[in-house]
């Protein structure tokens, strides 16, 4: 059976502070948008999982993070039967797009239902949670305020939405541990939910809210790879109702409303990026 496991922005993004057992704790806006990397996954009576991918190349070091997904719930449960499992990867890696934990967290919801567990969400999203910090969100979806290490989640309406955004991958990977290593955490100020509050409201609109939206990753990251906040400042030019890095990036992306103000993006842009634009 055919599954897509969409991708994400974070649309805002603080670190709070650090926690006990090594991560961080941070305020984030998840939202979920149409753009998937796309995975084949069937039962088999072999009791094994087999995996194969295609599209953009994945490390090829046997510890995909889907088949520790599949493995996972293996050793969790009973469960005699095996899967084959296919991923053509579409979403580019360490873009800050949250390619893998959405497909690890498509895996679990697949096999949950072909391996006939019947596990509520909040039962796969504790399991997500072994995996990676943002597999959680996947597991439902949407748009969500997200507090703790992600995992906990206020689901709330789109931020974005009638309008196109414009992914655009420099093909920097920046690596999640150096981000964090170089996050000054004393530049970082705790918030009273403020923009929690607003985006929550029903009927919010983005327009004139933007500047409370922010990503304490930039700083660091736009020192050492000053192209990637170049291309921030491009968006921010040519109009983009939002802007912003996404995660740890390398990813930004421009929020637009109008398809005028895209395409003018479109021609500062240097022709080596990836480059899309997804309608919300």
């Amino acid at each position: 059976m055919r599954y897509l496991a969409n991708c994400k922005l974070n649309l805002h993004l603080r670190v709070t502070g650090k926690l006990p057992d090594g991560y961080h704790s941070l305020e984030t806006i998840f939202q979920e948008i149409p753009f998937s990397d796309e995975l084949e996954i069937d039962p088999t009576d072999d009791g094994t999982v087999h995996f194969s991918a295609s599209g953009i190349p994945i490390p090829e070091n046997g510890n995909n993070i889907c088949v520790k997904a599949a493995e996972i719930l293996k050793a969790k449960f009973p469960i005699t039967k095996g899967c084959r499992i296919h991923l053509r990867k579409n979403v580019p890696i360490g873009a800050g797009l949250g390619g893998g934990s959405s497909d690890a967290a498509a895996v679990l919801k697949a096999l949950n239902g072909l391996w006939k567990l019947r596990l509520k969400d909040s039962e796969l999203e504790h399991i997500g949670l072994s995996l990676g910090a943002d597999v959680p969100f996947f597991i439902k979806g949407g748009c969500a305020w997200a507090e703790g290490k992600g995992e906990i989640l206020s689901q709330i309406p789109p931020v974005l939405k009638n309008g196109t955004v414009l992914l655009v991958y420099p093909n920097i990977h920046i690596s999640t541990p150096w981000a964090y290593k170089n996050l000054n955490l004393n530049l970082t100020k705790t918030t009273d939910n403020v923009i929690f509050a607003e985006v929550s409201k029903p009927g919010f609109d983005l327009n004139g809210s933007r500047a409370g939206f922010t990503n304490d990753f930039e700083s660091a990251v736009f020192r050492e790879y000053p192209e990637i906040g170049r291309i921030k400042e491009i968006l921010l030019k040519e109009g983009a109702e939002l802007t912003a890095m996404s995660g740890s990036g390398s990813t930004v992306f421009g929020f637009f409303n109008t398809s005028d103000k895209l395409y003018n993006s479109l021609k500062f842009l240097d022709d080596k990026y990836f480059v899309k634009a997804i309608n919300v």
